[in-house]
């Protein structure tokens, strides 16, 4: 069994374990449309993995087109507590905007204002 299917699987058992336990879960693919009202939530209530999955996308994507953003330490950083704490900060003062223009603010500071 390849490595992104154990991935994909283990994903789809904490989704459906959500849902077994009366949550009405997010799906990952939709996480970056979410408000970022609905993020804080999430995270309170410590239901922050579609979220989480979400931007290890979207990192890897950016990764994938920007050569400035595939550094490994910047990396980690973004997709662990610093760049979390960040996309929570930003969205305390953006309540309206979404997940994805959180995640968007957080890679600008992480990637391209510490390259200037």
């Amino acid at each position: 069994m390849s490595m992104k299917t154990v991935a994909c699987a283990a994903a789809l058992a904490v989704l459906m374990m959500q849902s077994a336990e009366g949550a009405a879960p997010i799906p990952t693919s939709m996480a970056g449309n979410v408000s970022c009202a609905g993020f804080l939530k999430a995270r309170m209530e410590k239901k922050s993995f579609p979220f989480e999955q979400w931007l290890s996308g979207y990192l890897t994507g950016l990764a994938t087109y920007d050569r400035r953003i595939n550094n490994v330490s910047k990396l980690q950083a973004a997709n662990d507590d610093p760049g979390m704490q960040l996309i929570e900060s930003y969205c305390k003062v953006h309540p309206q905007e979404t997940f994805r223009a959180a995640a968007t603010e957080m890679a600008r500071t992480i990637f391209y204002r510490a390259a200037k």
